[in-house]
């Protein structure tokens, strides 16, 4: 039987600019449901009065890894998102604080500089398309530098595992903020 439906080959005319603009979390329970048609979300509803959360890291900081990994027939998709935020300062704080203490985990949507906006950390039972764990604060790191013209700056690590990679949001989707 064959797997292969269709190969892969380059589009020249679009521009893939590197990196993350920005990015969104909502708590896990404050989704009620995905609407994914033709492989892409296109209605996200929410728990009334909740919302998703924006994020935007200082500029060229921001990066999302995903990687699959294969063994025995089975594939495990990391997802990984790390952000610089500068000048370290209370909201940092809290913003990292209320991350930790979400123990049951958050659905993130991070936008590329070129645009596409994809969503990862959704549980199975949003969607259909495989197992997923939602993502989780996994590792934070604060410094204030040496000398004067050192980076004073907060970096976050966002990570989800699953089986299922980061889903396209369609532009016409408005993220309920």
């Amino acid at each position: 039987m064959s797997c292969l439906t269709s190969g892969l080959s380059i589009d020249c005319a679009n521009s893939c600019a590197g990196g993350l603009s920005k990015f969104w979390v909502a708590s896990v329970a404050d989704i009620t449901s995905l609407n994914i048609t033709a492989g892409e979300i296109d209605t996200i509803t929410m728990v009334a009065t909740k919302k998703f959360y924006e994020f935007e890291p200082y500029q060229e900081t921001g990066n999302f890894t995903e990687t699959g990994e294969r063994v025995n027939c089975n594939t495990v998709v990391t997802q990984t998102l790390v952000a610089v935020f500068p000048c370290h300062a209370l909201t940092t704080r809290e913003a990292i604080q209320e991350l930790q203490d979400c123990c049951c985990g958050f659905v993130v949507i991070h936008e590329e500089n070129n645009g596409t906006r994809w969503l990862w950390g959704a549980p199975k039972d949003l969607t259909t398309l495989g197992i997923a764990y939602p993502a989780q604060l996994t590792n934070y790191e604060t410094v204030t530098g040496t000398a004067i013209n050192d980076q004073n700056q907060s970096t976050i690590t966002l990570t989800a595992r699953g089986t299922v990679q980061a889903i396209p949001v369609a532009s016409t989707v408005t993220i309920p903020v």
